[in-house]
């Protein structure tokens, strides 16, 4: 399981870094909520209501705390 630490760039965007490495970006979007989108070629599964999408390597959470606790079960599966 890979140590997730967070370095952020107040107030819109925190990095995921593992071994000094970003990983992760979550962003805040001016419309409200949260992107992450990974910096190599990991892509989010398509969400449950969307069987038919494709993967994508951005995915919307509604708030912080939501992406980045996505982002460190990605990592540590």
């Amino acid at each position: 399981m890979a140590h997730v630490s967070w370095d952020n760039n107040l107030p819109t965007t925190w990095t995921a870094m593992v071994d000094g490495q970003a990983i992760c970006a979550v962003k805040r979007k001016d419309i409200g909520g949260w992107t992450a989108a990974w910096a190599d070629d990991r892509l989010w599964p398509a969400p449950a209501h969307l069987p038919k999408a494709m993967p994508q390597s951005t995915r919307f959470f509604s708030s912080l705390e939501e992406a980045q606790a996505a982002v460190e079960q990605a990592l540590s599966a």
